[in-house]
């Protein structure tokens, strides 16, 4: 391949104030064309693809690795970010009529045509299968791809410039809502609140959902960085300015040991989402640790490491979350943790003794914000790794996802978590096999994923030792019946790249191999 086309300074500064970024790739026009038409055959003449649809349109591999598409990704989420398994495709369908009068770009939740899949109400995506953390930092990258010219008509994704550090989505500001062309990838904050709109042609409107996520805690810029301070870019959307917030996201992509500036004072909503988030780095700049951290107590014995559950008409409960006033407690579409929590993973080091004792406290909420904050240091926490392995033993299912997300983030120190992280891959736990969502998926599910990130991203990092035993484990644990888990242990197969190891994930994948020429009814072989 060609090499990535990095990013300059000004648009990563656009991308921690805004959120996203417009991506023109750089291969042929007719590239578009033929997966446009390859997907509306697949999903219009076949059958629904799911996760499988990348397998069945490969082609839409020569705009996920071109130079320009692979260099931004490359530049926000590190040059071993890894290609998640989960994909979808999004379709929007001809509205049955018009409404009555035009509407505005912020309106929310407009009717859609019948059998789309594309959701019109403002909206954050939930990971998959089950939750994980919302992080400030760009952890995980949304790819939405346009194969085809999507004009207002046709109704292209609208975007809300800055809402990507929100804790849930707020009052419409900063829409964005342009015409797309042909081949245009936005590269989103996997936070980044958005909404389809109605499509008013006669043609069904196709976009394709990636996923990425990092599996290295940045040393370095991965991106072309020619300048270290940070500054508002001439292309920032939103009005307020968050020079705190921004500021320290900058320094932790470029790799520096971020310092948070004092708040600007500047006009911002006292009760909304800026305000928030300046009070939590500004808290974090002048070193408040303590109160921070007697903050997150407060949020103790309140139950809210337990979902709170939505009921059918007839009040039985369902395996739904409910979501109204977004309450801040564990869920399963993605977990909001304390502000004082962010607030504590910004003061570094400092706040080590006192996160320390959080996450050995009693409340399972604690231990889960404080495991959460301690990932967030990346590296520099490697000393605490022993205090966050010692959760995986937790009874709750809750407790012991987060401790190995925050095990996967920090990424270094990793040897004498393998034989727990192999339990958690093998043995199983009866008690975590409960359906948690309509789609059934269990907790087990979910604490098997995450633990195998962990092993990828200990094979991503300098410094792993052991990758015999990591090698191992990955090896046997392949079939573990669960798609999203063997794709990324087959990966950690392929990093580790000894013969031994890339032939496991051969064999595998071979087993599976795909046969993207056969195009259903126009082929019997």
């Amino acid at each position: 391949m060609d090499a990535p086309r990095l990013l300059d300074d000004e648009s990563v500064r656009e991308f921690v104030t805004n959120g996203f970024l417009r991506l023109t790739p750089d291969v042929p026009a007719d590239v578009h064309r033929d997966i446009d038409g390859l997907l509306r055959f697949a999903c219009e003449e076949e059958t629904w693809y799911g996760n499988n649809i990348l397998a069945r349109v490969p082609k839409m591999y020569e705009v996920l690795d071109c130079p320009v598409v692979r260099g931004a990704v490359t530049s926000l989420a590190g040059p071993d970010y890894y290609l998640h398994p989960h994909r979808a495709v999004h379709t929007s369908t001809p509205v049955a009529a018009r409404a009555a009068g035009p509407l505005g770009p912020a309106v929310d939740a407009p009717p859609m045509g019948q059998g789309s899949m594309a959701g019109s109400g403002w909206h954050q995506d939930a990971q998959s299968p089950l939750s994980r953390a919302r992080h400030h930092v760009p952890r995980y990258l949304i790819g939405f791809y346009f194969p085809h010219d999507t004009p207002m008509a046709m109704g292209p994704t609208r975007v809300q410039a800055g809402s990507h550090l929100h804790a849930h989505p707020a009052e419409p500001d900063g829409v964005v809502f342009d015409a797309v062309p042909a081949g245009t990838f936005f590269l989103l904050h996997f936070d980044m609140v958005h909404a389809g709109f109605p499509n008013t042609t006669d043609r069904t409107r196709y976009m394709v959902k990636f996923v990425f996520a990092r599996t290295r805690h940045p040393a370095s810029p991965s991106w072309d960085n020619t300048e270290t301070a940070w500054r508002r870019p001439a292309g920032c959307i939103p009005e307020y300015d968050l020079p705190a917030a921004w500021s320290w996201l900058w320094d932790w992509m470029r790799g520096a040991r971020p310092a948070p500036r004092p708040a600007s004072g500047g006009q911002v909503d006292p009760g909304g989402q800026a305000a928030r988030l300046e009070r939590i780095y500004a808290r974090a700049a002048r070193g408040e640790v303590e109160a921070l951290a007697d903050d997150l107590s407060a949020g103790a014995r309140r139950g809210r490491h337990e979902r709170k559950l939505a009921r059918d008409d007839a009040g039985r409960v369902l395996p739904r979350d409910d979501i109204r006033g977004y309450p801040l407690r564990w869920n399963e579409r993605a977990v909001v943790m304390e502000d004082a929590a962010y607030g504590l993973a910004a003061c570094g080091r400092a706040a080590m003794p006192a996160l320390l004792a959080l996450v050995g406290r009693e409340d399972p909420w604690l231990r889960i914000n404080a495991a959460f904050a301690l990932g967030e240091m990346g590296p520099a926490a490697t000393d605490t790794v022993p205090a966050v392995a010692a959760l995986l033993d937790d009874p709750h299912q809750q407790v012991v996802r987060q401790a190995l997300d925050a095990l996967g983030a920090i990424g270094r120190g990793l040897d004498a978590v393998l034989p727990a992280i192999e339990r958690l891959l093998t043995a199983g736990n009866p008690a975590w096999r409960e359906p948690q969502v309509m789609r059934g998926w269990v907790a087990e599910d979910q604490v098997r994923l995450n633990a195998a990130f962990v092993l990828l991203n200990a094979v991503s990092n300098p410094g792993q030792t052991d990758l015999a035993a990591i090698e191992r484990i990955a090896a046997a644990a392949l079939g573990s019946g669960n798609g999203y888990v063997s794709a990324v242990l087959a990966e950690t197969l392929v990093r580790i790249g000894t013969p031994t190891a890339q032939a496991s994930a051969i064999r595998y994948l071979s087993e599976r191999r795909w046969d993207e020429t056969l195009m259903g009814r126009r082929k019997a072989y």
